[in-house]
Order: C-alpha cells, then structure tokens, then sequence
C-alpha cells in the first residue's frame, strides 16, 4: 500500500491532512477535524505500518456534540461525505513518505526510540499536530524550518488528548507552524506579546486566520 499512498499523496497532498502512525482504530479524530476544516481541506489520509486501518463512524470523533454541526456546516449538511473522502493506507512505513508533501501533519502514537523529524519536516506541511505524548513528545520539530504555536491552538481551539496530566512538566497538545505560516496574528509578534497572550489568552479576542 506505501505506492498507493505516495500516488495519492502526490496528486492530492496539497489538500490532504495526513495522520502518520494511526494505528488500527481511528478514534479521537476532534483535534484533526477542527484543523481539516479551518483550513478549508478536502482529504483525510490515515497511514500506518499495522496490516489493517478501520473506524466507525459512531466511535470517530468523542465530541459529537462540537463536531457533528462543525462537519455538517463544512459539507452543507452532508457531514457524511467526510468519510467519502477518508483514505486509510496500511502496510504503509512513514519513512516512505519523505519529500511527500502535504498541508497538515498528525503525528501519534510514535515509539521512543523512533523519529519522524526529517520525514515530517521534508513533508513540508503548513502545521504538525502532536498530541499522544507515548514517545510523541520525543520528536522535535523546532528549527530553520518550525516553531511551536500556542496562539495556533487557541485560534483552532484544540483540546488536549488528555484533560489531565500524569507528569507536571507533561505538555498535552503541541501545534508546530511553519515559519512562513502564521495561523493567528499573534504569531507575528514580538515574544513579549505571545507571551502575554499566553498568559492572558482567555480574555483576548480571537486570532484572526
């Protein structure tokens, strides 16, 4: 299936989000629709090593209550056909994808010892959501080319995988951006001001895309 999903990736990249390491279940897919949808995407690529990639469309998403209005808006009251334009590549290694590009990247469910970074980066995507912290947060973006946002996950009003943390130096969700992208205004602005913004985020108006 890698084939495949280089083929599909090369014609379609450019309006596709791709979550790399999957697993076998799509489950708590919230996070991703609130990005596919604010950046007006057309496809969901799921892609993993494991020898089959299933879903349901009643256990998908653990918000319905937010994200069935938000999917039945973006497809003018047809939320269904986002699992039209759902494609699942198993068999697939993520190593296979280097220089792929796409918009969006998921990376989850990544082992320790295990790095994406030059994959993902030659993948040349707009914004890199990290959000299961089993070895996720050992994969780091930052550089030339990726810095993290705090105002992009406000703007897209992420949620964290886990509401509660286990570790008190645990970072639940991480948002990278590319460095010529800048999903809210605040992003251009000095440390000083992000800072304040992150401080005194609840009380400021919302970033402007």
């Amino acid at each position: 299936m890698s084939e495949a999903a280089v083929t599909f990736l090369r014609k379609h990249g450019s309006q596709s989000l791709v979550s790399l390491g999957c697993g076998n279940w799509l489950n708590r897919l919230d996070n991703h629709i609130r990005l596919f949808v604010e950046c007006g995407l057309k496809y969901y690529v799921a892609v993993d090593r494991v020898t089959e990639i299933d879903y349901s469309h009643d256990a998908v998403f653990t918000d319905r209550v937010t994200i069935d209005p938000l999917l039945k808006s973006y497809y003018f009251g047809k939320p269904e056909r986002f699992f039209d334009n759902l494609h699942t590549f198993p068999n697939t290694f993520v190593e296979e994808l280097t220089g792929i590009p796409c918009k969006i990247v998921i990376c989850q469910r990544v082992l320790p010892f295990r790095h994406w970074e030059d994959v993902i980066k030659s993948m040349t995507p707009n914004l890199i959501l990290q959000e299961d912290l089993n070895g996720c947060e050992k994969q780091t973006i930052s550089g030339e080319q990726y810095k993290k946002t705090f105002p992009g996950i406000v703007h897209f009003k992420l949620q964290p995988f886990r509401p509660t943390r286990i570790l008190p130096s645990e970072k639940n969700i991480i948002l990278w951006r590319r460095r010529d992208f800048f999903p809210c205004h605040y992003d251009t602005k000095p440390w000083w001001n992000r800072l304040f913004f992150r401080l005194f985020w609840r009380k400021l108006p919302r970033c402007h895309y």
